[in-house]
């Protein structure tokens, strides 16, 4: 399972694998990020390096274009992995988006909300 969510230039995705076993497929990325290890035990296969074992609190870098993978050794293994946003040609953007803050308890209101604060 996977969930998203962005605010300004930094994006934020939480992933969560309930039982030992369960993976995310391999997969790479074109810029560098952080995965925040929240709950649980993980083991994080890197292409061209031996497999390592991370343990909750702890954060992971993973570095662009390495093909990796994440594989629970622990049940209810919760991790975010965190990145800034960048648009099609690589540039960081900034987003913002209401429905993610507290003031805006309904999620209608614009932009404008944060620009004030």
């Amino acid at each position: 399972m996977s969930d998203l969510g962005y605010f300004g230039n930094i994006f934020v995705r939480q992933n969560f694998l309930e039982k030992p076993g369960d993976s995310i497929k391999t997969h790479t990325h074109a810029f560098d990020h952080v995965s925040l290890l929240v709950s649980g035990k993980a083991r994080v296969t890197v292409d061209g390096y031996p497999p390592k074992d991370f343990t909750a609190p702890t954060f992971i870098v993973i570095k662009k274009e390495h093909k990796h993978k994440f594989e629970a050794l622990e049940s209810n293994t919760l991790w975010y992995c965190v990145f800034a946003l960048r648009d099609a040609n690589g540039e960081v953007s900034d987003i913002y988006l209401s429905e993610n803050h507290p003031f805006d308890p309904d999620g209608k209101g614009s932009m404008s909300i944060l620009e004030n604060l």
